[in-house]
């Protein structure tokens, strides 16, 4: 693997919602970002229970590797 690769894989980690949005729409500001990942979590079946048994609750700034997980899980690796 390269130097480049090593440094662009994505970490399973604590993220900000902002800066989670932000990986998964890059070319977008911060709010346009988090409106997008909010809408794909609303509307991505199945995704917003799945969070829900993880122990998400709304408007969360800090999100856990678990619930981390289960996004990727869903919409797959940023």
């Amino acid at each position: 693997m390269n130097k480049t690769t090593e440094a662009n894989r994505f970490e399973l980690r604590s993220y900000s919602f902002m800066e989670l949005a932000c990986l998964y729409n890059p070319g977008n500001t911060p709010q346009a970002a988090s409106r997008t990942l909010a809408r794909w979590i609303k509307d991505t079946r199945g995704l917003k229970p799945a969070l829900i048994e993880k122990g998400w609750r709304p408007y969360m700034k800090i999100w856990p590797p678990m619930l981390v997980a289960c996004i990727v899980g869903f919409l797959g690796e940023p």
